[in-house]
């Protein structure tokens, strides 16, 4: 719970070694809201400061809603499916989840935070296994906030926002193999990692809330580049929360100037995610993003409204 706490209250207030391909999945636009719906939750218990959501390759929606304890999935049409999950540490259980992501094959990773671990679930739900987090040397516990998959690697990543670090995870031989990272400002170091995304080419985007930037890896761990620098104005992050890549575009939440804005994959600002009229779309602590690319739809987690924006772009 110090991790989440910390967190909720912190969300109110380029020289590249190796350059990135262009992903093939892409948008040739996507800078301007055409549409709005808001998703508040199943209508008997709503959401409660979510913090994150993937899209699944048939277009469902899974939603983290850490203060439930649970994930809700949605539809494509926003019709409500199901939801699973409840407090605890056993299998299925979860004590204050953070972040989540869908696999190509419908798989279900969650970044079980208060009890140190990573699950995997079916895409109905089912558990399928549950998976410790280790700390590593003077490591105080693991504090898992986000995970990710390569599927060509069969590797998956895990951020770990106390030690300021990625765990690598073999997905063949269940092991994990090692960590990138540590503590400081520098290239390969993080402070306090939250959220991540994977790019199509396998490039890894972590969000850093406290160095205000998102850090660009290659999937050898090597560092690329920075996205970001701090700021309040147009093409700079107060407090960076989630990141969303659609291949050249990348999309990045700021939680305290409550807007999405849109950069290349080397870091050059392209603008601000903007409504027709060319206004700023306004959202509350904006935090996990998703893209629906075959909808050409942006899912963005407003945690203090206790909902989620669908946002159709064009």
């Amino acid at each position: 719970m110090r991790w989440f706490l910390i967190w909720v209250l912190g969300m109110a207030s380029l020289c590249a070694a190796v350059t990135p391909q262009a992903a093939s999945n892409h948008w040739a636009t996507g800078n301007r809201v055409v549409n709005r719906t808001v998703l508040v939750g199943p209508s008997e218990l709503p959401f409660s400061m979510p913090t994150d959501c993937a899209v699944a390759p048939n277009g469902n929606l899974y939603v983290l809603d850490g203060v439930n304890h649970r994930v809700v999935v949605y539809d494509e049409k926003g019709t409500l499916l199901r939801q699973f999950g409840s407090q605890g540490n056993g299998p299925g259980q979860f004590e204050f989840p953070l972040g989540l992501c869908v696999t190509p094959d419908g798989h279900v990773y969650v970044a079980d935070s208060g009890n140190s671990r990573f699950q995997v679930f079916s895409s109905e739900g089912d558990v399928i296994e549950a998976v410790a987090v280790p700390k590593t040397g003077a490591d105080v516990l693991s504090d898992p906030t986000d995970v990710i998959v390569n599927p060509r690697l069969n590797r998956l990543y895990v951020v770990d926002n106390d030690n300021h670090k990625l765990h690598v995870y073999n997905l063949l031989s269940r092991t994990f193999e090692g960590v990138w990272g540590g503590p400081g400002q520098g290239r390969r170091q993080f402070r306090y990692p939250f959220l991540l995304d994977i790019s199509d080419q396998g490039y890894l985007f972590i969000v850093e809330p406290i160095n205000t930037r998102v850090q660009v890896l290659n999937p050898q761990g090597k560092f690329v580049n920075f996205v970001g620098q701090w700021g309040v104005k147009s093409g700079q992050l107060f407090r960076p929360k989630g990141v969303a890549v659609v291949g050249r575009r990348v999309y990045v939440t700021d939680s305290y100037l409550g807007r999405v804005q849109m950069f290349d994959m080397y870091g050059e600002f392209l603008g601000v995610l903007s409504d027709a009229t060319g206004t700023p779309v306004a959202l509350t602590t904006p935090t996990g993003i998703s893209a629906d690319i075959p909808n050409k739809r942006l899912y963005v987690v407003e945690l203090k409204a206790n909902q989620v924006s669908r946002l159709d772009v064009e």
